[in-house]
């Protein structure tokens, strides 16, 4: 199944999700943990033209207590010092520039990804990480963290600073 159909059908349960919980109904973050990670896996999904306004690759947690370590398949966990990423769906909270430059935190909604504020756990950008998928090469590890290139990292901040409480499903 292609990503995007992946998403679409993951959307419209998300978009049920978003306006009994009072979040925002416009647009959400996705990531598609079961692909390859040199493939596009992240995907930012407009609800009202019912379709993707960015798709491109993103880093997730190694496992390893190196962070450049290159993994191609994401494991997960949520458990402090696991240096996994985690699944579930989460709120895009306070933006802040950081040692990565502007990051968001996250705050988990699910049991899955409740300890993501307290890992430190955040949506950034780094120079190391691809803009394009790579394929069969995997991207760079993070210790957790779903990571954009600066390129990509700059146009989701440019959506997310116009838009309040989007929420981020990563999932496998």
């Amino acid at each position: 199944m292609s990503l995007r159909s992946r998403v679409e059908a993951r959307a419209a349960s998300l978009l049920d999700y978003c306006r009994k919980g009072g979040y925002n109904c416009q647009v959400a973050l996705f990531v598609d943990l079961s692909r390859h990670s040199g493939r596009c896996r992240f995907v930012v999904w407009d609800f009202e033209a019912s379709r993707p306004l960015l798709m491109c690759p993103v880093s997730h947690g190694s496992g390893a207590q190196k962070s450049h370590v290159r993994s191609a398949y994401a494991r997960v966990s949520n458990e402090d010092g696991s240096h996994l990423s985690s699944v579930g769906r989460a709120l895009v909270a306070e933006r802040y520039e950081g040692r990565y430059g502007v990051a968001y935190r996250l705050d988990g909604l699910d049991a899955t990804n409740s300890n993501l504020r307290s890992r430190c756990v955040v949506l950034h950008g780094w120079r190391y990480t691809t803009s394009l998928p790579i394929w069969p090469l995997a991207t760079v590890g993070s210790f957790g963290c779903p990571v954009l290139s600066q390129r990509n990292m700059r146009r989701v901040d440019e959506l997310l600073r116009g838009a309040h409480r989007v929420i981020i499903d990563i999932f496998i």
